[in-house]
């Protein structure tokens, strides 16, 4: 069995857009698509003192990260089958251009809930950079490459988190927290920008899908008949949660019960980012000679023994930088293992529908995830126990995934 058995029919090759994925178009999907990661990880370094300007707890203040999430979450389901019915370029613009406007919009928010629902909006349009962007690759790629591509992509989203808290941070130092949301709107613009001038209309109107909405229930029953596709999504639903579990709780257990200066949990989050920047440069490589299924069981081995440490610490009480640290950056680097590959075995089978099998997978992602975001930090900086189980849940029921719908030939091997 060769990766490419896996990752895609030989008869896929014929339907892939000549030329494949260039430097230039990678380079431009990931000025957007880094945005996604970016719009949450940037203010993560200040929701303390978005708490006490408004004068609301620490789990109201995780709202905004939900309403990025939530925003994330609908925006894939409308732009993803919009791309599969107009083209990808289109539906790419107008999503940085609408993390741009909003950002602003954060920005001069006066109260809590004017903030959550300019970051629920600015998510939305983040969303077409992590959907799009990566039906994109698959127009582009097929087999292992195309696990290669979206690992790389992944990668390329992976310098967001590196450099967002300390982006966040500095201005926040600088001009108070509301100017971080005006260096987005920036970053934004620019990636607007990029798309326009270095990333070349993928899906030809030949290969695009007729019949608008009507067609994504189709879609969507397709996607359900398929065990790649639930084996995919169920371990990218379930791992990114632990993983934004510790994203969530990350700047309470490092600054409040660690006594972590902002500066020190912005490097620390840095670090972390190139774990997740070097999981998916691995991924990227290993796809040449293993299969989508075998990175996944890789990836979620690391993610097991990043929770394991935490949820060690936690429930015996050695909060302890010994045990944190080295978890978080293992719970890091397990997404850029199992990002790349999980999304290649979803939609590797539903190619012709490859906007709306990644919209599904993208929103179901960053609905589970909202969830979790005020889940995970409910006991305060007093009490992990929410967090310990959050990590163990994900981790757990990532693993039945992988393990009920792996492919059949591995099975039966």
């Amino acid at each position: 069995m060769t990766p490419d058995s896996v990752a895609g029919h030989p008869t896929e090759r014929a339907a892939a857009a000549p030329g494949g994925l260039t430097g230039a178009t990678l380079l431009g999907l990931s000025g957007l698509a880094l945005l996604g990661p970016f719009a949450t990880d940037a203010f993560l370094p200040v929701l303390p003192r978005i708490s006490e300007e408004f004068a609301v707890s620490a789990g109201s203040t995780q709202l905004a990260l939900s309403g990025v999430t939530v925003g994330m979450a609908l925006g894939q389901l409308f732009s993803g089958p919009l791309s599969d019915a107009i083209g990808r370029r289109r539906p790419l613009l107008a999503g940085s251009a609408a993390l741009a406007l909003f950002s602003l919009a954060a920005a001069l928010a006066p109260s809590l809930p004017m903030l959550i629902a300019a970051c629920a909006i600015l998510g939305f349009g983040a969303s077409a950079g992590a959907t799009v962007g990566r039906a994109v690759v698959t127009d582009l790629e097929t087999g292992s490459a195309l696990t290669r591509g979206l690992s790389l992509l992944g990668s390329a989203m992976a310098v967001g988190p590196v450099v967002a808290p300390v982006f966040g941070v500095g201005l926040a130092l600088l001009w108070g927290w509301r100017s971080v949301f005006v260096g987005m709107a920036v970053l934004a613009a620019a990636s607007f920008v990029f798309v326009a001038l270095l990333v070349p209309e993928s899906l030809t109107p030949a290969r695009r899908v007729r019949g608008g909405l009507r067609a994504v229930p189709r879609a969507v029953g397709a996607a359900a008949r398929t065990r790649a596709f639930w084996c995919g999504s169920l371990v990218v639903w379930f791992a990114f949660a632990a993983s934004f579990a510790y994203i969530s709780a990350s700047p309470y257990v490092l600054q409040e019960a660690l006594g972590f200066s902002p500066a020190g949990y912005a490097i620390s989050f840095a670090i972390n980012g190139l774990g997740v920047v070097g999981g998916g440069l691995v991924a990227a490589r290993l796809a040449r000679r293993w299969t989508p299924h075998r990175i996944l069981a890789l990836g979620l081995t690391v993610l097991t023994l990043g929770a394991a440490s935490v949820v060690l610490a936690i429930l015996s009480g050695a909060m302890t930088v010994w045990l944190i640290l080295p978890g978080f950056f293992l719970l890091a680097a397990a997404c850029g293992l199992y990002i790349g590959p999980s999304l290649a075995l979803a939609v590797a089978e539903l190619r012709e529908t490859a906007g709306t099998t990644l919209a599904l997978v993208g929103a179901i992602q960053f609905s589970i995830s909202a969830v979790v975001a005020p889940l995970s930090v409910l006991g305060g900086a007093s009490d992990f126990t929410p967090l310990a189980l959050t990590l163990t849940i994900g981790a757990v029921i990532a693993w039945v995934g992988w393990f009920v719908f792996r492919p059949r030939d591995t099975v039966s091997a």
